[in-house]
């Protein structure tokens, strides 16, 4: 009990921060059908203030009680409420509903996000589901592998984006409303600061910069994995891109840099772990 009470307290702490208000730009344009499991971990999350008004965003089941998303998916006004919102888990096709549907205890912002006119800053957050999920043999829902110290990811990596967003500007992923996938490359670091200036070090950007190819309105939260010898890992949050539209010519998105993080998302499911043992 007492790793339970420290996490309230924590939360509590860490959501005194944040910007009402930003605008959600996010989904996938250019995208394919994925196959039913390639993407375990895969979270879709409706969002609600009042039960009524919803809207979606990605997220990562990290273990049995946690999933990681943006800060600025929640960073809107009316605020959001947790106990109106829902995570749906071991979706294909959301016309068909979900393997899962969990009920939210909280979500919580990094105590460092900032958004600012254009983009945004620590876009990072973390949900607590109500009820613990149950990972079957049947790895239809599994937790997203997380990037180690020694992984490096560049231009020569393979990448992918996965969500429910919109698949092109304005035009909502028809029904059935089938996980859409995409192949896109990491750019340079220096390629990226050119097309957005206040980039930090602790963000990326992926995409074409010949266009077409992007995350948009719907996919925000989401996760760019990468392949390694362990397999898919998550190397970013899908952040923002231009406030334009989605899919435009040199115009990437960009993503939160999940290795930058490691100690703060770590911390939370070592405290939830913990917690669970003491129960």
């Amino acid at each position: 009990m007492a790793f339970c009470k420290l996490f309230t307290v924590l939360v509590l702490i860490h959501n005194g921060g944040g910007l009402l208000g930003a605008e959600v730009r996010s989904s996938i344009i250019g995208g394919e059908d994925a196959l039913q499991g390639v993407w375990p971990w895969m979270v879709h999350l409706n969002i609600s203030a009042d039960g009524i008004k919803k809207y979606r965003c990605g997220g990562t089941i990290l273990n049995s009680q946690l999933v990681l998303t943006s800060a600025s998916c929640w960073d809107r006004h009316p605020k959001p409420n947790p106990s109106r919102s829902m995570a749906w888990v071991g979706s294909q096709d959301l016309a068909k509903g979900a393997t899962r549907y969990m009920g939210l205890a909280f979500h919580m912002s990094h105590p460092n996000y900032k958004a600012y006119d254009g983009g945004s800053v620590n876009d990072l957050g973390l949900v607590k589901l109500k009820k613990k999920l149950v990972f079957s043999e049947s790895k239809l829902v599994a937790p997203v592998k997380l990037p180690s110290p020694n992984d490096i990811f560049d231009e020569t990596s393979e990448c992918w984006i996965t969500g429910w967003g919109a698949v092109g500007n304005g035009v909502p992923l028809p029904a059935p409303e089938t996980l859409q996938q995409l192949r896109i490359p990491i750019l340079p670091q220096s390629v990226c600061k050119a097309k957005y200036p206040h980039l930090t070090s602790d963000q990326l950007c992926a995409g074409d910069l010949a266009g077409g190819k992007d995350a948009c309105k719907g996919d925000y939260g989401g996760p760019l994995v990468c392949r390694t010898a362990r397999g898919f890992v998550q190397v970013g949050i899908m952040s923002y891109g231009s406030p334009d539209g989605c899919g435009l010519p040199d115009r990437p998105g960009v993503y939160t840099r999940v290795s930058s993080y490691m100690d703060y998302i770590n911390s939370y499911i070592n405290l939830t772990e913990e917690a669970s043992a003491e129960v």
